[in-house]
């Protein structure tokens, strides 16, 4: 079993820096990646994919995703279940806040998480806060959301809540000026088989396209140059819906 990734992140239309980290495997994206880039790794060594996408309004955002990407992606390879993946979120989530106390960054800042580590035997998934990981199983339409949204509110089709407004989450990683503690959600996911697709991504899409959009580009998605398109597709559509937020997707497919 192989697993072949087409990912994006971006700035997207509207503000001047992107505060999103993404990683697949061993690399982690250096700046905005207009076009999808493709990744191919066979299961036989764990697969980390983690969408970490930076708060807000806060300072350095994107320090705090960074750092807790590359922290989760040193205990990845020891994850062999959901107790571990909940254990080493709590532990970076330890790590950042020591790490603002020795000047790393600035006070207070925080970011959300999502991610899945896959291997043929199965996959973790994991988040903490409002990124997002959905699955498509072989054959197919419909999405199922395995992430659990931190928000204080439901969100409505459209990602906004019955207010009318972007929610801050709920809990993230960091965030706060003084340590607090987080309860991360982490679940075992089935061995993928021939078809299984995974997708991962900041609110920069889930906030602008409804799951039933997302569901109808992807549908269209059945070969190497599909996902290559539906990927593009998507980040486009967040764009053309204005494009309010830092924009990061990540396909991964599994292939006999």
């Amino acid at each position: 079993m192989r697993a072949v990734v087409h990912a994006v992140v971006h700035r997207g239309a509207v503000r001047s820096g992107n505060e999103d980290t993404l990683a697949v495997g061993d690399w982690v994206a250096p700046d905005d990646i207009e076009r999808p880039k493709r990744f191919t790794h066979e299961l036989t060594t764990p697969l980390p994919v983690i969408v970490a996408d930076g708060m807000g309004g806060h300072a350095a955002g994107d320090v705090a995703s960074r750092y807790v990407t590359e922290t989760i992606l040193q205990g990845a390879a020891d994850v062999q279940g959901a107790g571990d993946a909940g254990n080493l979120l709590l532990h970076v989530n330890r790590r950042l806040y020591e790490a603002m106390a020795q000047g790393l960054g600035a006070s207070g800042m925080g970011t959300t998480v999502a991610g899945v580590i896959l291997r043929e035997i199965g996959a973790v998934v994991f988040n903490v806060g409002d990124s997002r990981i959905y699955r498509m199983d072989p054959g197919a339409r419909a999405l199922t959301q395995l992430s659990v949204d931190d928000t204080p509110g439901p969100k409505m089709a459209n990602g906004r809540t019955a207010q009318q407004i972007t929610p801050m989450v709920s809990q993230s990683l960091g965030g706060q000026p003084s340590y607090t503690a987080i309860e991360p959600h982490a679940e075992d996911d089935a061995p993928p088989v021939d078809g299984t697709c995974y997708l991962v991504c900041s609110d920069g899409l889930s906030d602008l396209l409804s799951a039933g959009e997302i569901e109808e580009i992807l549908a269209r998605a059945d070969d190497d140059e599909g996902d290559f398109c539906a990927v593009d597709r998507l980040f486009q559509a967040a764009l053309d819906r204005g494009g309010k937020d830092n924009v990061t997707i990540a396909l991964v497919r599994c292939l006999a």
